[in-house]
């Protein structure tokens, strides 16, 4: 349910893996928050559920648009974005190496 509402509402601008590079910065929006940075992946997972409520900065409020689980189902799926971004095959046990079809 998060990968679908991210691709919903937060992809158009923070792109398919969050990392601000989305389809309306093709077209001149600025400032849009690369969400795979440090600063993003440090905060709690409540402040992220706050700024996608409230907005932050040139990020509108999307609360009203949202429902409470859905923003909970984007944040976990953020953080699976995040963590697939920032992963290694050391990270993946021996045993599934295999299937990924990569050579250890």
């Amino acid at each position: 349910r998060g990968q679908e509402r991210f691709a919903i509402y937060c992809s158009t601008c923070h792109g398919a893996t969050g990392a601000g590079d989305g389809i309306a910065t093709k077209y001149g929006l600025v400032g849009v928050a690369n969400l795979q940075l440090e600063k993003t992946r440090s905060l709690a997972d409540g402040e992220i559920f706050d700024v996608i409520t409230n907005g932050k900065n040139l990020m509108m409020p999307l609360g009203p648009q949202i429902p409470v689980p859905d923003r909970w189902a984007i944040v976990a799926y953020l953080r699976a974005l995040q963590r697939s971004q920032r992963t290694n095959i050391n990270d993946v046990p021996v045993s599934e190496r295999a299937k990924l079809n990569v050579l250890p």
